[in-house]
């Protein structure tokens, strides 16, 4: 039973009185200057030269029978080392491998996911049923509740990005897990349905996530290379779900930024969040009062609004970002700016 409000003897000090009510005067906690407010979170960077090496040690420090996913999950210490399922407000993000002959076993969960390959051949992720092969620069999508499992029948390791909504869910206190077998998942179209743009199956239902679970990278470097560029050299491409236009994921929004001139990229700042992984070339963001500067591999953080710009190195650049643009866009929080 709680605990019932007490007023101690003789509170006849307002401070103290409203302190028992559990009451707070809102007046004094508000300012009233209006606006965003710049976020008190600064980027955050994971150099792949710092984070590579562990990937075999965590192998050697763990089997899959003795972990559900061997995933090391990119702690931003901006939120405290505890917590650790948080890369970037409502994202957090991990690095996952996997090794010849092994298996990360089914399970369901609330949260939306995905992953994006980054290094070996040979393994796959089986969603509802839907075997999705797994290249370098694959986007694999495991949509929220349904069942997805990874098999590797390949050599060498296999590592890729996982993204997902994590830190939205659990602040929502909506967050539920289910271990496999996975059962009673629906009859799934071919991918072959949805190869050509504008041409989908009359049958198709339009869900929240794409049917679409497997984007391959020789697809989209192609189609990223043929978007024109805008004023400032950049090109900027969107994962969608065939069926409805929308974001791939009810919650997750994908896309694709190429950087072909040596000139930075025009200011921005919106209210959304992005985890940022660089498929190909070097060069540096700035993000707020700080500058990043990356690599092949590396990830970083856009945390929202901060003022941001890219300048791409002499070969340009290919950055995957997951964001939670369209989720601030239906709850109507979404602002951006340009400069």
């Amino acid at each position: 039973m709680k605990k019932k409000p007490e007023v101690r003897a003789g509170a006849n000090d307002f401070h103290t009185a409203i302190e028992d009510a559990h009451v707070v005067a809102l007046w004094e906690m508000f300012g009233g200057e209006g606006g965003p407010q710049p976020s008190p979170e600064p980027a955050f960077h994971w150099p792949w030269r710092v984070i590579e090496p562990l990937m075999d040690r965590a192998v050697s420090e763990t089997g899959m029978d003795d972990a559900e996913r061997r995933v090391l999950s990119l702690a931003n210490p901006a939120h405290g080392r505890d917590d650790y399922f948080r890369a970037t407000t409502n994202l957090n993000a991990g690095l996952q491998i996997l090794m010849p002959g092994e298996r990360a076993r089914p399970h369901r969960h609330s949260m939306d996911a995905l992953r994006f390959v980054i290094e070996g051949k040979g393994a796959a992720t089986i969603v509802d049923g839907k075997r999705c092969e797994m290249e370098p620069g694959d986007l694999i999508l495991t949509p929220a509740w349904t069942w997805h499992e990874h098999v590797h029948d390949g050599e060498g390791r296999v590592i890729w990005l996982d993204s997902l909504d994590v830190p939205l869910v659990q602040d929502m206190d909506a967050t539920f897990f289910e271990p496999g077998p996975a059962k009673d998942f629906p009859v799934l179209p071919a991918d072959s349905a949805y190869t050509m743009a504008g041409l989908i199956p009359p049958d198709s239902i339009a869900t929240a996530y794409s049917p679409l679970f497997r984007y391959p990278w020789t697809q989209a470097r192609e189609a990223l290379m043929a978007t024109p560029p805008g004023e400032d050299g950049s090109r900027v491409l969107r994962y969608v779900n065939p069926a409805t236009g929308g974001p791939v994921l009810a919650r997750l929004d994908c896309y694709l930024l190429g950087l072909d001139h040596g000139k930075p990229t025009r200011r921005y700042r919106s209210t959304s969040n992005a985890v940022c992984f660089v498929v190909e070339g070097s060069g540096s963001s700035t993000v707020g009062d700080e500058t990043i500067d990356w690599e092949t591999n590396d990830i970083f953080t856009l945390p929202h609004w901060s003022w941001i710009s890219h300048t791409p190195g002499p070969d340009g650049a290919k950055i995957f970002r997951s964001t939670d643009r369209d989720v601030m866009r239906r709850l109507e929080l979404l602002r951006e700016e340009q400069e």
